[in-house]
């Protein structure tokens, strides 16, 4: 199998995947538990999530993504050493929740209940790191099914779970037991979809390599932590759970593209750019085709959201959620410019320019740091949202032109990739608003349902004729997934 193939049939599985256990997540949390829980539930699931992911950089230090980009790990010490420091960091991290559960219940606004919640929730460090490795490896050698796989299975145990817990009055522990039966399944299975095993081996001298690699990644991805997670520590410190529970229901759908489909690109992009490191030609083609994908996905998410957004949350909850419109659509703007900005990162680590990634997170936490504060003052969840959307912006373009400068490339072949998508699904979101406002509504839903229905089928068919990516990729998805291989055929006839 060719390199091309394997990026694209790494692609269609991945996007198989995220699209499955994305679409489980939005059911079951933005659908059904969002209308049995309530904001606080969330806001206080969001501290406990806080705490523990500003921990785990302690536990990870960078070690997958070292693992990645060595390419010269025949006799797998480099795994083995990437798999015992995994599993010793995260039972030393989870000891220190335990202890300073109680203090940081102490400084959030309204977070009781927190420390029982946060030492629970705290275990998924310790269940992940069991399976971290094995997943690493799968990624590394672009074997996206056999990693896809497992995700799916735990997405969906953990959707049904907490929906079926929330429905027999859990609370809060409906959110928490589903996350934790998601890291043991998606932790137990993928032994079973991976060849590689670990061996009791430690070397030194490799595990300060990894490091040495790492520390860089890690160093970004710390000042990264701390830019999109300061805002969660602010608001549910200065205005409480309640607060932080419409910030993270804003926060969640309104990035979609930015948490889901970054993701998604992430996970393949880097370890293939990374096995073509000396190809400079070849990486600079491959990245713009990659931002083109993923903005024929996020360009039309995010458009919908910022226009269709608001009636679907007024109507389908009732009113319940509605605090959380304002911030939503500026969050748009924030999530759009991260997800097509998030594949530069990519090409900064796989080619040996990971230190790039901190400078750019070290201005942007000085800035929110700087800001954060009076925004919240000025405006509360919305004055945040403000902030971090003008931020994201300014963010892509000081990335663009560092990238420009790596590839040696213009600002040219941005406009020409991204700018008919742009047009496209304005159209297509236009059109869906003006159904919106005039659609027959026997049901409070219904001209949502059809306004997005016309939102699609408009979107699909503009980008058919007009846009070749579009045709290209989608014909590329069908042909990947072996079943649909003759419709793919039939359509390219």
């Amino acid at each position: 199998m060719t390199f091309k193939q394997q990026v694209a049939r790494s692609a269609a599985w991945v996007g198989f995947s995220t699209v499955v256990v994305k679409v489980l997540s939005f059911i079951a949390i933005t659908l059904v538990l969002a209308r049995v829980l309530e904001p606080s539930d969330f806001g206080l699931v969001g501290i406990a999530w806080l705490a523990i992911n500003a921990l785990d950089f302690l536990r990870e230090l960078g070690i997958s993504a070292a693992l990645i980009y060595r390419q010269d790990d025949d006799d797998g010490v480099a795994a083995d050493v990437a798999f015992i420091s995994l599993i010793v960091a995260g039972i030393v991290i989870y000891g220190v929740i335990f202890l300073v559960s109680p203090l940081i219940e102490q400084f959030f606004r309204d977070a009781y209940g927190l420390t029982p919640v946060l030492r629970t929730l705290g275990l998924v460090m310790i269940i992940n790191s069991i399976g971290q490795t094995s997943y690493t490896l799968l990624a590394k050698d672009l074997q996206f099914r056999n990693k896809a796989i497992p995700e799916i299975i735990a997405g969906l145990v953990n959707s049904i779970l907490a929906i079926v817990l929330a429905l027999r009055g859990f609370g809060v522990w409906a959110l928490v037991f589903g996350y934790l039966a998601d890291g043991v399944v998606r932790s137990t299975l993928v032994w079973f979809f991976s060849s590689w095993r670990p061996k009791l081996r430690f070397d030194w001298q490799v595990w300060r390599e990894m490091l040495s690699y790492g520390r860089h990644i890690v160093g970004s991805r710390i000042m990264i932590f701390g830019i999109t997670n300061i805002d969660d520590a602010l608001v549910g410190r200065m205005l409480g759970a309640t607060a932080l529970g419409f910030y993270t229901f804003a926060y969640r759908l309104s990035n979609v593209p930015a948490t889901h489909f970054t993701r998604l690109v992430n996970s393949i992009m880097f370890p293939a750019f990374s096995k073509i490191q000396q190809e400079r030609d070849r990486v600079r083609r491959i990245f713009f085709d990659t931002i083109q994908a993923v903005a024929l996905i996020s360009v039309p998410l995010a458009l919908a959201t910022l226009v269709l957004g608001p009636n679907f949350i007024h109507n389908y909850y009732q009113g319940k959620w509605d605090p959380a419109i304002l911030a939503m659509q500026w969050l748009v703007i924030y999530g759009l410019a991260r997800s097509l900005a998030a594949n530069m990162g990519n090409i900064y680590r796989a080619l040996g320019k990971p230190q790039w990634l901190t400078y750019l997170a070290t201005w942007r936490l000085i800035t929110m740091g700087v800001l954060l504060v009076p925004a919240i003052w000025w405006r509360g969840i919305v004055g945040v949202s403000i902030l971090s959307a003008i931020v994201a912006v300014v963010d892509f373009i000081i990335a663009t032109w560092l990238l420009n400068r790596l590839l040696a490339s213009g600002y040219r072949p941005y406009f020409r990739r991204l700018g008919p998508i742009f047009l496209i699904s304005g159209v297509s979101v236009g059109s869906a608003f003006l159904v919106m406002q005039v659609a027959p509504a026997p049901h409070r839903l219904i001209p949502f349902l059809l306004a997005s229905i016309i939102m699609v089928l408009i979107y699909a068919v503009l980008s058919w004729f007009f846009e070749p990516a579009f045709r290209r990729i989608t014909l590329g998805v069908l042909r990947q997934l072996g079943p649909t291989r003759g419709l793919a055929a039939r359509l390219s006839a």
